[in-house]
């Protein structure tokens, strides 16, 4: 099958002047508009790493998550993906849990100020590459998202941003997922999807899309709860259903 060429992400129009952090370690101490994960061997969870730059040694949670290998591809193919570089849940309760940067008007500014634009960035957006192994339960505690300042991915009142499945369809809650802070979105699967989540500034709306990098059709909306940043991003695994995640792209957008 010949590769598809559709991928062009918004990103590829944002400010010419960007920094990027390209390692997940560096996210606490670097300064940048475009934040990177990619998951590999060896960057999960062990503290004692010698010369690697292991997760939990600059400010992240985890959990004995299993490093996964991408295998089985076609070239530069986006209807075959198969599987990409990830970690993967295979026990209740694992997690993982970045620092908390994103998102408050003293990193926006930094950001703002790196770019040379003269506005602060209209949106904040997380990109990530997700695949719900197992879906069979309601689950709003297992899946991927943003996650309240002080709070931890593995609370639900203190999702800000959070995809999960339902059983039947993926669903984004915040706050615990009361009443219109829950939005329902595309009929799930355990296939990989590539996952957007937006945080629009002039609204105060998060945005959610699946398998449109350009954002183009929104899957729904939910209220931004104010008084929760900087944020952090995560993936957790509850009971039953089983995320595993891929590269994680999160960054500023004028």
């Amino acid at each position: 099958m010949a590769p598809n060429s559709m991928w062009l992400p918004k990103s590829a129009y944002l400010a010419l002047n960007r920094k990027h952090v390209v390692s997940g370690a560096r996210w606490a101490f670097e300064a940048g508009t475009d934040y990177w994960l990619i998951p590999g061997p060896d960057t999960s969870t062990a503290e004692d790493t010698g010369s690697q730059e292991q997760l939990p040694e600059w400010g992240w949670i985890a959990t004995a998550l299993t490093d996964r290998a991408g295998a089985a591809a076609s070239f530069m193919d986006s209807s075959d993906i198969t599987a990409p570089n990830h970690f993967l849940t295979d026990n209740a309760n694992d997690l993982l849990q970045s620092p908390a940067i994103f998102g408050d008007y003293a990193h926006a500014r930094m950001a703002q100020d790196i770019a040379g634009m003269r506005i602060l960035p209209r949106s904040l957006i997380c990109e990530f590459w997700g695949a719900m192994d197992t879906h069979s339960t309601n689950e709003p505690r297992t899946g991927w998202g943003l996650i309240e300042d002080g709070g931890s991915v593995a609370t639900e009142a203190d999702h800000l941003a959070f995809i999960s499945s339902d059983s039947s369809n993926f669903q984004i809650a915040t706050n615990g997922g009361a009443g219109a802070l829950t939005n329902t979105g595309a009929a799930d699967d355990g296939n990989w999807h590539f996952f957007g989540i937006e945080l629009v500034l002039a609204d105060s709306l998060v945005q959610w899309y699946i398998d449109d990098p350009n954002r183009v059709t929104s899957q729904g909306s939910i209220a931004i709860t104010a008084n929760e940043f900087p944020c952090k991003f995560g993936f957790h695994a509850l009971t039953t259903n089983r995320p595993f995640l891929g590269i994680v792209h999160i960054y500023y957008d004028w």
